[in-house]
């Protein structure tokens, strides 16, 4: 888990291979609560009932294709798409006006969804956006890792630091591996 990233794009990192094996956030209840509560102090307003656990997944392997097609200059397939929009029709908000008499006017969402309903319906509507307000979604350069994220300037090449420095290990290893020939420094 990066941490760092919009929720769909975390979302989305919740499955990944990791020296060929598969590493899954929301494989049991426990581990999805866990991944919520790691993910923010705010997540207990962010809780998915078990009996709702495949639905949430069901949506973040959607997510993940319309965010890996974007970050991989593919096309996501028909039905991820629908199924995004879908999820994201589920909201039911609209906006309404706040005006305290001892104060001035407000706009306030409002949304007639609740529980799970509504928190899939944000997350889709969170790559909807993603995808279509220009957002740079990449891959990791890292070797062996495949997390997306969000680029917030065009050289950032890695998910994390982490990746970065192994990366640097690795290049320092080449370099000094290269000057070594028949086991004497050339």
């Amino acid at each position: 888990m990066l941490g760092t990233e919009p929720l769909a794009v975390e979302l989305a990192n919740t499955r990944y291979e990791d020296g060929g094996e598969v590493v899954d956030f929301l494989a049991s209840p426990e581990s999805m609560t866990g991944w919520f509560a790691e993910l923010d102090a705010a997540s207990s307003a962010r809780v998915v009932p078990a009996r709702d656990l495949s639905r949430l997944r069901e949506l973040r392997d959607h997510i993940h294709a319309v965010l890996a097609a974007l970050a991989d200059g593919t096309h996501p397939g028909q039905e991820s798409i629908e199924a995004v929009n879908d999820c994201a029709a589920q909201a039911h908000s609209s906006v309404r006006m706040d005006w305290p008499a001892a104060g001035a006017p407000r706009s306030v969402s409002d949304s007639s969804s609740t529980g799970t309903t509504r928190l899939l319906a944000e997350l889709a509507s969170e790559t909807i956006t993603l995808a279509t307000d220009g957002s740079l979604l990449s891959r990791c350069a890292g070797t062996d890792c495949r997390m997306l994220f969000v680029r917030q300037h065009g050289r950032r090449r890695f998910c994390h630091s982490s990746c970065s420095q192994r990366a640097r290990q690795a290049r320092y290893q080449q370099r000094l591996a290269s000057q070594w020939v028949d086991g004497k420094l050339v």
